[in-house]
């Protein structure tokens, strides 16, 4: 099975050049030679934080879901809650911070599931899957400035009738439900 390695002896990169810098994110450029082909080219690549992405459970098995609009796809997405992580912020803590900003839920038991590099050729940053399980509303939302967020749980057993017929088009949000998933014993045969 292979291993993931780092290979400097293949590739020279230059240090990075800042090209754009934004609240959200900074644009990077280096100049990348392959050493077997001798080509050079300009790559760029997003220099983001990392992302949490929370699959909240209720004591009666529901899952949070949020609905907000997404400027990227240009409508209303359905999502689990997630955001970024801030600057020297603990992932977890992430997690359950924008768990609670985002619906006014909490929950125990807390933990990361999975973590992912959600696009490698191009981006820097993780995204973590956090589980929370035993939620409960127990506070008002305190959405940031620019959202708008509807929140609503459904059944664990329906998920994955939403993932199956494209109501959740977010790749991040798809592959937290897979970690999420992977935790629970027979989640594709509960249909």
């Amino acid at each position: 099975m292979p291993t993931k390695r780092k290979d400097d002896k293949q590739w020279q990169v230059t240090p990075p050049e800042t090209m754009l810098s934004t609240p959200i994110m900074n644009v990077l450029t280096s100049q990348v030679v392959c050493k077997r082909s001798e080509k050079k080219m300009d790559f760029y690549r997003l220099d983001f934080s990392s992302w949490v992405n929370i699959v909240a459970v209720t004591k009666n098995q529901q899952i949070v879901f949020i609905q907000q609009y997404r400027f990227g796809s240009g409508q209303i997405e359905v999502e689990i809650p997630g955001g970024a992580v801030d600057p020297g912020e603990d992932p977890l803590k992430a997690g359950v911070r924008e768990l609670l900003e985002e619906t006014g839920f909490s929950g125990d038991n807390a933990r990361i599931i999975g973590k992912v590099c959600p696009n490698p050729a191009i981006q820097d940053n993780y995204c973590y899957t956090v589980l929370v399980e035993n939620v409960e509303k127990n506070s008002d939302q305190r959405p940031d400035d620019m959202e708008d967020i509807d929140v609503f749980t459904v059944e664990r057993i329906k998920v994955l009738k939403l993932m199956k017929d494209g109501s959740i088009e977010h790749g991040l949000v798809l592959n937290a439900l897979m970690f999420y998933a992977m935790t629970v014993p027979d989640f594709f045969s509960e249909e």
